[in-house]
């Protein structure tokens, strides 16, 4: 009996004191140039991992696509943190979106996709892959070399354009017989960012887009669907968190009209709190799933992929209050550590979610908003953890009294 008390205060006191320490990382706040810091310490660990200890590779073999995405993510986030400094302090962000745009570039990183696709190697590759292009020519579309890369973005823009309008649905094929909507969501910012970038020559086939997708939604929520058919456009899977948060971060450089609708939508079906904090639910308000490798582990409904994702999402949308709630709630939850110039979550086991993390905090560095964070939002979470705690601790002070009633 001594052991089993033993046992059980040992993981009562370590309950409890991971309890407590989530509630106080709840609280940990940047000021602007803090904020800017935190994220080059995440951005310095991604380079350590993906340069010296093959990031790209570890990734994909558990994702299917993890080489690229790593990359691709890694690259982002340098643009939207570059695109918020200045001169000179750009070059670095420009030289590792460079790195990182030649590892997507490379035959490493094609060979699993099918090159007889339209375009060639599939949405998912062609869109990410130029949709980074665009960003590092937002960032700076006058270094050395800037012309070839300028030229292989007009090409790559027009090859998008072509399949899209050769194509009898709106969401051309990822790989052979498989569409997903959202890589096509990555492909049309990388278009409206071309008509950002040089003369205006998209906007027609993106309003085009549009109104064949408007056909196309999911008929239960009225929102981009996870999935569809390959041939003909139609909803194969529903609405999810994973894909919603994450177009709703592409589809903001899209159209604005668009978009807001979808995140009206979003916030009715996704958007909840999970015991008081801001959560983002991976099935539809009513409807319930199991997780799967786009959505990560779904625990009480929540989408750990689409609540990391939607840090960003909230940003883009101008809703800064939101993506601090829920980046504070991640980074109470994600177990972060700092070891000299670097930063990383869950103990670095899982890099990719730090990408995810990275990309959607640099996004918010160039986006305005209110940041206004009053206590209250975090009460009901203090309420919970107190009542844990006092459920944990209840046995050990109801026994002495329980042990008296007996004696007597």
């Amino acid at each position: 009996m001594k052991v089993l008390k033993i046992i059980l205060l040992v993981c009562n006191s370590a309950l409890s004191l991971l309890l407590v320490w989530i509630n106080i990382n709840l609280y940990t706040t940047h000021d602007p140039l803090e904020k800017r810091q935190d994220i080059l310490l995440q951005l310095n660990f991604l380079e350590d991992e993906l340069k010296h200890k093959h990031l790209g590779d570890r990734m994909q073999r558990i994702f299917p696509e993890g080489f690229v995405f790593t990359n691709v993510l890694y690259g982002l986030s340098w643009c939207e943190y570059g695109m918020a400094e200045t001169e000179p302090r750009k070059t670095r962000p420009l030289y590792e979106a460079l790195y990182a745009y030649k590892q997507v570039h490379s035959d490493k990183a094609r060979f699993i996709f099918t090159p007889d696709l339209q375009p060639a190697y599939g949405i998912y590759y062609t869109g990410w892959k130029n949709y980074l292009l665009s960003k590092i020519l937002l960032l700076d579309s006058g270094f050395t070399g800037s012309d070839t890369l300028k030229a292989a973005f007009r090409n790559q823009c027009d090859s998008i354009a072509a399949a899209l309008k050769q194509s009898k649905t709106p969401y051309l094929q990822s790989y052979d017989h498989a569409s997903w909507p959202a890589d096509m969501c990555t492909a049309l910012a990388s278009l409206s960012n071309h008509d950002r970038i040089f003369e205006p020559k998209y906007r027609e086939l993106i309003s085009v887009w549009i109104q064949q997708v408007k056909t196309r939604l999911d008929p239960e929520t009225r929102l981009i669907p996870h999935s569809t058919d390959a041939l003909t456009g139609k909803t194969t899977e529903g609405a999810r968190g994973s894909s919603s948060s994450l177009m709703l971060r592409l589809l903001a450089e899209v159209d604005s009209n668009f978009v807001g609708e979808q995140y009206q939508l979003y916030k009715m079906y996704f958007v909840s709190k999970t015991f008081g904090l801001p959560s983002i639910r991976e099935y539809p308000v009513g409807q319930t799933g199991k997780g799967d490798i786009d959505s990560g582990p779904v625990i009480f409904g929540v989408g750990f992929a689409g609540t990391i994702v939607s840090i960003g999402s909230f940003s883009v949308m101008g809703q800064q209050e939101l993506a601090e709630q829920q980046y504070l709630t991640v980074h109470a939850f994600g177990m972060s550590c700092k070891t000299g110039n670097t930063k990383k979550y869950a103990f670095g086991q899982l890099p990719l979610a730090d990408a995810f993390i990275a990309w959607g905090r640099s996004s918010g560095l160039n986006y305005s908003g209110d940041v206004n964070q009053p206590g209250s939002w975090r009460i009901m979470f203090h309420l919970y953890s107190l009542l844990t705690i006092a459920l944990l601790w209840l046995p050990f002070y109801l026994r002495p009294f329980f042990s008296k009633s007996k004696t007597k």
